[in-house]
């Protein structure tokens, strides 16, 4: 065991805080820290750091920077308050002035953000990753146990900067990648994630000019100029009929070519265009769904649109979104499906989920399997539909093992049973071979989507899809050897 993990492991949650220790090169603070935390404030963090880059910077290996930033600290500031997460706050600045050995000086750098400097460069990414296993422990909050997610950047004096700002950015940009990583874990910067922020940047200004004019004229500017919406179809696995299509936006960069949504709803969330985005891709996509035409079996045609979480949190604007929509298109509601991540079960969406269904139009939960979800929570909220993760088909592919196979099946076995026993209908993604194919009728899934089916195509390839798909195209890929 090093030195660092005999600090921390001898650490528990709540114990009362110890002096800091400063190396040789410290500098004395002034008595005035953070007011909440009493960790030195941002100002004389920077002010150290300066100091200690001064006289040690030369060095590409003297010491370095560790920043760390609580994860959906915002979101959780929403639902409990702040005054339970200042004492968050507060508990975890007493965890951290615990490893005053291994570090010269704690600090307070922004709202729900942290920094140390650690002697050793060497073990800095070790220190880290201990660090975080020691903060992740539940905190005692009011009788409750909490327990939070922590992402951690690491940052080498003179190797990353030779300035203050420019490490503190350095290693700000490696708490940003451990984010989008999916948080509560370190990463040490690379001159690369420079580049990816500049990136963003860019993609962030693009994003803003392309809906600038849409704020004015909505519908006619938005998917009219550069957003699109293409539609994936979904199939009976009993008849072999089409039964509907997912709406998918695309943004159609006029120099970067079509942009998936997972390079750009984070940054359009992030800047408040959600709603915005949402409420047009709505009006779209039941404008066009009005004039699809019935299926093989003589049934109408459906039209699923995804939901963010942050169109839920503002319920009374979605609501009215959904009924101005369904009034100005003419779209029955029953053929209207609203597609909610696992993610919206955090937070208390039940009210705006009864009103949705009180419209008449149905609900499915997206990407079951890999989030948030429990079966207390699936209880809980009034879904039509639930719809299997590719995750649980990916993998079965031909250089699979059996036992891989069967625990696949096993898996997508449970959720139909699960779904039959709320109530609710099944559908499997992302199925892209026969075999998948086989699997999930085979498991009982109600209907299938993915490339093997069919890829989402434009408005105006529905027709010809829905020609295309139907029992034949079942029976072919079912009893293909």
């Amino acid at each position: 065991m090093t030195s660092t993990q005999r600090d921390l492991s001898a650490s528990q949650a709540n114990d009362p805080p110890r002096d800091l220790a400063f190396p040789p090169f410290a500098k004395s603070l002034n008595a005035s820290g953070d007011p909440l935390t009493g960790l030195a404030s941002r100002t004389q963090f920077t002010d150290f750091l300066a100091g200690s880059l001064r006289m040690h910077g030369d060095s590409e290996d003297s010491f370095a920077v560790v920043l760390l930033d609580i994860d959906r600290f915002r979101d959780m500031n929403d639902r409990v308050g702040p005054a339970v997460c200042e004492k968050l706050l507060c508990l975890m600045a007493q965890r951290l002035r615990t490893i005053g050995r291994s570090a010269s000086l704690v600090g307070r750098t922004s709202g729900d953000g942290f920094g140390l400097i650690v002697r050793d460069a060497s073990v800095a990414v070790e220190f880290a990753e201990m660090l975080l296993s020691f903060l992740t422990r539940p905190f005692a909050v009011d009788g409750h146990a909490v327990t939070l997610g922590v992402s951690i950047g690491v940052a080498r004096a003179g190797l990353h900067g030779r300035e203050a700002l420019e490490l503190l950015h350095a290693a700000n940009l490696a708490v940003h990648d451990a984010k989008r990583s999916g948080g509560s874990r370190v990463r040490m910067f690379d001159p690369s994630m420079r580049q990816h922020a500049l990136n963003l940047h860019t993609l962030e200004t693009d994003l803003r000019a392309a809906t600038a004019t849409q704020r004015i004229e909505l519908q006619r500017a938005l998917i009219g100029h550069q957003f699109e919406l293409h539609y994936q179809p979904q199939v009976s696995l009993v008849t072999g009929f089409v039964t509907g299509f997912e709406a998918l936006l695309r943004w159609r960069h006029p120099e970067r070519g079509l942009v998936a949504p997972d390079q750009f709803l984070p940054v359009a969330e992030d800047i408040g265009l959600m709603d915005l985005l949402g409420d047009s891709v709505l009006r779209s996509a039941c404008t066009e769904a009005a004039s699809w035409p019935v299926s093989g079996s003589g049934r109408p045609l459906r039209v699923a649109v995804n939901v963010s979480p942050t169109q839920l949190r503002n319920r009374g604007t979605l609501i009215e979104a959904l009924r101005r929509a369904l009034a100005e298109t003419g779209l029955p509601p029953e053929r209207l499906e609203i597609e909610l991540t696992e993610s919206a079960l955090v937070e208390d969406i039940t009210s705006a989920m009864l009103a949705i269904r009180d419209m008449g139009v149905a609900i499915s939960l997206d990407d079951f399997g890999v989030g948030y979800s429990s079966l207390g929570r699936l209880c809980q909220h009034p879904f039509n539909r639930i719809k299997i993760d590719r995750s649980f088909v990916s993998r079965l592919n031909e250089a699979a093992p059996s036992d891989v196979w069967n625990a696949g099946e096993s898996m997508i076995r449970a959720v139909v049973s699960l779904g039959k026993a709320l109530n609710m209908e099944t559908i499997c993604e992302g199925v892209e071979t026969v075999d998948q194919l086989r699997i999930a009728q085979r498991a009982g899934c109600a209907e299938v989507q993915g490339f093997l089916i069919g890829r989402p195509c434009l408005a105006k390839d529905v027709a010809s899809a829905v020609e295309r798909l139907g029992p034949a195209s079942l029976h072919e890929w079912i009893g293909h050897e």
